[in-house]
């Protein structure tokens, strides 16, 4: 079953009904057919409005970018085109990209078992490709805000087209970046891109924004597998290279739950001024995963096992961007699913 807003625009539910059959599970292979899910033009679940602080905080930045173009040549991250971050054709074929968040868990191996049973639901803005990916690739490198005012928008709807049945108090999760990563490139882009989505109203309605996760001190072990991966050369922050099981074995106990969990941004309808609390914060509570880009789906499932390990109720993944399948690369669109599939068995794996 699926829900409106009040305008009428169809929404993703990711918690909604009771599981589905296999025989339906089995369907995901199919999604490319089915007609992608639209959401809610932006700002439909507005938040708090936008302060004087926050857009002075966005003035400043973008007066920021126009003076170092002055010194550093600035050009379109998709087409090369001199003097903006993101051309307007660039943006316009960014924007068409990222206009249907749908359900893309069978392109995650790591999401879903071989008879077609669904793990986590996964909701997506858009394919990783073309003007997206390029744009995110861009983004992860130098934190362009032209860049993060479009991307932030494309997360916003992802994010409010999975959030629409998981309930009041509904915390987004997003897995945070590893500290090699932090160290190379001086800020978290997942990061930056949830602080724009909050300050712009974005965030699903009722829904809270936590820091709940932190990467888990390395081991002895972890050097060791550290060390072999270098030699193998596939590189220590990145996975791009590894196959479906060296990506599992890699993020394999990779995170934690934050001894203190802190809320950093709410949607429109909760309680103003909430306060950090405990790790026990998750306990019970649904919560929904958000990462930058969905692969095989191994990180996403390893956050949901952290998660899970402190009690929480993880209800889905929700990602700005997703590689296609090789036999789907070739469509643009991500597929829909049956909308009464939830988390498998009360949570059961």
């Amino acid at each position: 079953m699926g829900g409106r807003t009040g305008d009428g625009a169809e929404v993703v539910h990711m918690v909604s009904g009771p599981p589905a059959d296999d025989r339906a599970l089995g369907q995901t292979r199919a999604m490319e057919q089915r007609s992608p899910v639209t959401v809610s033009a932006p700002g439909r679940h507005t938040g708090r409005p936008r302060t004087l602080s926050a857009r002075t905080v966005d003035a400043i930045a973008a007066a920021a970018g126009e003076l170092l173009g002055l010194v550093v040549p600035v050009e379109c991250a998709a087409c090369g085109a001199p003097d903006t971050p993101l051309c307007a054709t660039c943006t316009r074929r960014l924007r068409a990209l990222t206009a249907r968040p749908g359900r893309v868990e069978a392109h995650a191996p790591a999401l879903v078992e071989a008879s077609g049973r669904v793990l986590l639901p996964a909701v997506s803005a858009g394919p990783y490709r073309n003007e997206l990916s390029l744009a995110v690739l861009a983004f992860k490198a130098h934190g362009s805000a032209a860049l993060a005012e479009e991307l932030a928008a494309a997360l916003g709807r992802a994010l409010q087209a999975a959030a629409g049945a998981a309930g009041t108090g509904t915390l987004l999760v997003p897995v945070p970046t590893s500290s090699s990563a932090y160290l190379r490139r001086g800020f978290d882009p997942l990061r930056l891109l949830m602080a724009r989505v909050r300050r712009e109203g974005r965030l699903p309605v009722k829904a809270l924004w936590v820091e709940a996760l932190k990467p888990r001190p390395k081991r002895l072990g972890d050097h060791a597998t550290s060390l072999a991966t270098r030699v193998l050369g596939t590189g220590e922050g990145s996975q791009k290279g590894l196959g479906r099981s060296q990506r599992r074995s890699r993020v394999a106990g990779s995170l934690e739950v934050r001894n203190r969990v802190r809320v950093l941004g709410q949607g429109s309808g909760v309680p103003r001024k909430p306060q950090a609390q405990g790790r026990n914060a998750v306990r019970g509570r649904h919560c929904i995963v958000v990462d930058d880009v969905l692969t095989t789906g191994a990180t996403a499932r390893e956050a949901a096992r952290a998660l899970e390990a402190a009690g929480a109720v993880v209800v889905g993944v929700v990602t700005l961007a997703y590689v296609p399948l090789p036999e789907t690369a070739s469509s643009d669109s991500p597929g829909t699913l049956p909308a009464d599939i939830q988390r498998s068995e009360a949570n059961g794996g």
